[in-house]
């Protein structure tokens, strides 16, 4: 994708330096926008139209997640790509949420119901605990929002026509099911936001 303005770039810079600490991300983004500044000014000194000036500085830059890269493998704060238990975490609550999900075939397993809940109610403390992130958390957590429409309500869908037998249980916990994972999605959006910002 080409990058026409040099917001796009910096809010596209800022993103791919999510592994970096907030004081450090801002120190470069700041810096990478004063250089953008003065070039631009440099172009229109020599009669190019500001338009013009904004897309011959952007062609003499590396793209966003080159640069970042350079910045994030060169920090000593880095931990590229590492797995975290934070990664663990996030796949933790898509998996609690499938054990209850697979509720509307068991027909109420104390157990399972019981493990789903608190694996759930671990994983929202833990990520609303957080404070810092790395960039695989944050993309693992940029994935874990597509599964919650694409995979867990249509398999619950999926799972309630599978049950053959539809009763006053399979329909109220079906719709139960729904709202908790409207309340997830929610959640997750929340803890992404408030990541990204």
């Amino acid at each position: 994708m080409k990058i026409k303005s040099t917001d796009t770039y910096l809010r596209k810079l800022e993103e791919e330096l999510m592994e970096l600490p907030k004081e450090e991300r801002i120190a470069i983004v700041a810096e990478i926008e004063d250089h953008f500044s003065n070039a631009i000014m440099e172009e229109t000194k020599q009669g190019n139209s500001k338009e013009d000036a904004e897309r011959l500085v952007l062609q003499t830059f590396h793209s966003p997640d080159v640069l970042a890269e350079s910045y994030v493998t060169s920090s000593s704060t880095s931990n590229f790509d590492q797995l975290t238990i934070s990664v663990f975490i996030i796949g933790l609550w898509s998996a609690a949420s499938g054990v209850l999900l697979a509720q509307l075939l068991d027909i109420y397993d104390l157990g399972k119901l019981t493990a789903g809940m608190l694996g759930v109610a671990i994983s929202i403390i833990h990520l609303f605990c957080k404070k810092k992130w790395r960039k695989l958390e944050v993309q693992t957590l940029h994935a874990f929002k597509y599964v919650i429409p694409f995979v867990l309500f249509p398999a619950s869908l999926f799972l309630f026509w599978l049950q053959g037998e539809i009763n006053a249980y399979t329909i109220t916990y079906l719709i139960s099911f729904w709202i908790f994972i409207g309340l997830c999605y929610g959640l997750f959006y929340r803890v992404y936001k408030r990541v990204m910002s």
